[in-house]
């Protein structure tokens, strides 16, 4: 069994530490995801790459119980999530430049 896997297991059965210890151990893969994320749709929006994996961790904190079972769940997952900061990132910009909220 690998890290991530073990953390999500730690994490599953309610160890607090295992959200923060998920984040550091899996912060170079997703930032590699994060970049390839903001290279195939991520020009409207003015996050950066560290911006996004940060903005995504703070949805995985309060996005409640993280039913990823392994490594692949888990990073399907975290694509879902920067996808969805990237779609509210550019409505955010796009509505601005309209003069809306």
């Amino acid at each position: 069994m690998n890290q991530l896997t073990e953390l999500l297991g730690r994490l599953r059965a309610g160890d607090a530490e295992a959200r923060n210890a998920l984040f550091a151990a899996a912060y170079a893969d997703l930032h590699r995801l994060a970049r390839s994320r903001l290279r195939d749709g991520g020009r409207n929006t003015v996050l950066d790459t560290t911006g996004l994996v940060h903005e995504s961790f703070l949805r995985f904190m309060s996005g409640g119980a993280l039913r990823a079972e392994d490594r692949r769940a888990f990073f399907a997952y975290a694509s879902q999530v920067m996808r969805s900061v990237i779609v509210n990132s550019a409505r955010e910009r796009i509505a601005q430049r309209r003069g809306g909220d």
